[in-house]
């Protein structure tokens, strides 16, 4: 194309679109500008609502091993139980996030939106709420099963720093039989008598 035809094309285009040049389209104009959100989230309030939900959980799966007050006494149990209920927590959020795509995903389709992409993206939806929901309840078992374990450790341990005074033998939950110090100097001093058949008699002052 030579030059003069060239210049003749752009008179063209320039003649053709000179009642829109200038003429901005208004944001009513363009459906993107003009959409309505699909959905209202307060993120805020949403964590809040599923630390509440995650306290729930784990209360009601350890609540007939453990009571409050023996978490209240129990550092690490009390650690450990924030650290659990941060991470369900977690869980619980991002199921939320996600349901709330998934619907907001579906409003799309039906209004019109057929794009193959757009069931391409609800499939891999589907597919994460689903491993979510899976991993919550094994996150819960899990935990409840790490908390009966916990609370076995802690009724041995109870019962080995038992003190035993004067009021005799005590016996754990294996059956061995404990003595207190007093106890256990008499034990020992019958068993050596009756060893050396000696009879045991009474100190006279």
């Amino acid at each position: 194309m030579k030059i003069k035809d060239e210049r003749e094309e752009l008179e063209k285009i320039i003649n053709t679109s000179s009642n829109n040049i200038g003429n901005q389209p208004k944001s009513n104009d363009i459906p993107e500008l003009n959409q309505t959100p699909s959905f209202e989230i307060n993120f805020e309030e949403l964590q809040k609502e599923c630390e509440k939900k995650a306290k729930k959980m784990i209360h009601n799966a350890t609540g007939l091993m453990l009571s409050d007050e023996i978490i209240k006494q129990n550092p690490y149990l009390k650690s450990k139980m924030q650290i659990d209920i941060i991470s369900l927590q977690g869980m619980l959020y991002q199921l939320s996030v996600n349901e709330t795509m998934q619907k907001a995903l579906m409003e799309e389709i039906r209004s019109g939106a057929m794009h193959p992409r757009m069931f391409e993206v609800f499939g891999q939806l589907s597919k994460t709420i689903s491993d979510l929901n899976k991993q919550t309840l094994q996150t819960v078992e899990a935990i409840k099963s790490t908390y009966r374990d916990l609370k076995n450790d802690i009724k041995e341990k109870n019962q080995e720093m038992l003190i035993i005074g004067e009021s005799g033998l005590t016996k754990n939950s294996q059956g061995i039989l404990t003595l207190g110090t007093k106890e256990l100097i008499k034990e020992t001093k019958k068993l050596k008598m009756q060893a050396n058949n000696i009879e045991d008699v009474e100190e006279i002052k």
